[in-house]
């Protein structure tokens, strides 16, 4: 064997170096098909490899006039039957560091923790090719998307040639803490759609949906925020027992959702909901989003990010959509910029009108282009830059250019789906933000027959329908690691060999 590089080596901080990782987590993946468990929780990767306080960095073949040793996979989701776009893969020299719970001002310009020795990205295929890979039985894999992570023993990687892996159920991210770190999630259920179950039929076990109190790492809660009960009933408890805590304690103070990294919102079904949304409310999401954290609003969920202030009779402050239409929908203040117009300001009672339709993908920028192929590789798409799509709801008319991405559209319909980095304040320098939100019409229980019942009764068991494939590409992008729309990623930076 002719090593490929000395002992030790520098860490390259050149480029953006994050390739999508957190710079931490929770330690214990467990690897597949009897290669057992690394753990990193106390001596770490560097005492287990062929190279004592070197790790696997030893074991890289230099390959003189032969080919590289490479690797090429697919990743898969939890469930082991989607193959997922830009998940960073690499081999680990070093312990693993932890990932905090909670928002963290990280972008992908920040390394992942582990020292990695060999990395790649995932592709539009959701595919990997990593080269200078380590040679032997049992060389450790990180597969990481934003706070998604598991660590994994590979099967023999055989020298001076790609080696080619197809196991879903070894390469895919973790369902449960058992297998490796999820994102903590606050989720808060809606009459009008069914997210929770989504997030089940990608994969996640039932044991980490679970309430504040408990050990799991997705806690429901019931929207009380409704304007009087407004809203019809939405799932509230578990079959095995227990109720869900209410979404007006979830918002109580910065603290409160600050325990999270990620707040998903159902559609309640009700728009007059949106009013039971205070300014102070409104300001606890701003800062979470602001410090690093994320947040999927769905449908009516857009009252989050719209009112100007309503004195009396009188909009004395108003929004960028316009005192008639702020009048008009009695939303209190919101602290947010505006990213977008969901009433035209010539006609305010005229929304977007969404629907059942074919829709475009915005291949304009990156990640756009890439969802495109992704779509039609994955079976949810017949034609590249266009999907159909079931009960859209008054997506937005339009986004505000330089300050949000629009990723799904059409010329009539609307925009179900927008993107916007945070602080909103800071989107001509987007290497200062480090949070994000999205907002989106699109629902999926209509699509899969969802019911409100006791969680998990009302979820529809099965394979994600190709609506249901898209909304997993977007839950997935919110997770990772935040970058400009307008630039590439890259894979995690490795040591200088």
């Amino acid at each position: 064997m002719r090593p490929g590089g000395g002992r030790g080596g520098t860490l390259v901080t050149t480029g953006s170096g994050g390739g999508n990782g957190a710079s931490g987590g929770n330690s214990g993946a467990t690897g597949a098909g009897g290669l057992g468990t690394i753990n990193t929780s106390d001596s770490g990767l560097g005492t287990m490899g062929p190279c004592a306080e070197d790790g696997w960095i030893c074991r890289i073949d230099a390959c003189d006039g032969q080919p590289k040793t490479s690797v090429r996979a697919k990743i898969y989701d939890p469930a082991g039957k989607v193959p997922l776009y830009n998940v960073a893969v690499y081999v680990p020299n070093a312990p693993l560091a932890e990932i905090a719970t909670g928002p963290v001002c990280e972008t992908c310009a920040t390394p992942v923790s582990g020292k990695p020795v060999a990395s790649a990205l995932t592709d539009a295929h959701g595919e990997f090719l990593m080269q200078d890979v380590p040679v032997g039985v049992g060389v450790p894999l990180v597969i990481q998307i934003g706070k998604w992570r598991r660590l994994i023993q590979m099967p023999e990687v055989k020298a001076c040639q790609e080696n080619a892996f197809s196991d879903p159920q070894l390469f895919r991210l973790p369902k449960n803490q058992a297998e490796g770190h999820l994102p903590k999630i606050a989720l808060t259920t809606g009459e009008a759609d069914s997210l929770e179950c989504l997030l089940r039929r990608i994969g996640v076990s039932d044991s980490e949906f679970t309430n504040p109190d408990g050990p799991g790492r997705i806690n429901l809660y019931n929207d009380d925020l409704n304007d009087s009960n407004s809203a019809d009933p939405a799932t509230s408890s578990y079959a095995r027992g227990g109720t869900f805590p209410l979404v007006s304690q979830l918002f109580a103070s910065n603290e409160s959702l600050a325990q999270y990294d990620i707040t998903l919102m159902s559609c309640q079904g009700s728009e007059s909901a949106g009013r039971a949304k205070t300014t102070a409310h409104k300001q606890v999401l701003k800062t979470f989003l602001d410090n690093g954290g994320r947040a999927f609003l769905e449908h009516y969920h857009y009252s989050w990010l719209r009112g100007g202030v309503i004195v009396g009779n009188m909009v004395t402050m108003p929004s960028a959509e316009g005192a008639t239409i702020d009048y008009q929908r009695k939303y209190t203040q919101t602290p947010f910029p505006p990213i977008a117009v969901w009433q035209s300001p010539v006609d305010p009672f005229a929304y977007a009108p969404g629907g059942d339709s074919t829709y475009s993908i915005d291949t304009s920028f990156f990640k756009g282009s890439d969802m495109a192929d992704w779509l039609v590789n994955v079976g949810a798409s017949t034609t590249r830059g266009s999907i159909s799509l079931i009960d859209v709801r008054q997506p937005a008319t339009s986004v505000l250019p330089d300050v949000a991405q629009r990723w799904i559209w059409a010329d009539t319909l609307g925009t179900p789906y927008l993107s916007a980095n945070t602080p909103i304040e800071k989107a001509a320098t987007p290497d200062q933000q480090c949070g994000r939100l999205v907002h989106t019409g699109i629902h999926v229980a209509k699509v899969t027959n969802d019911q409100v019942a006791p969680f998990p009764n009302g979820c529809r068991p099965g394979d994600l329908s190709p609506q249901e494939k898209a909304m997993e590409f977007l839950l997935f992008d919110l997770s990772s690691c935040v970058i400009s729309d307008k630039t590439k990623n890259k894979p995690p930076d490795v040591i200088v060999r």
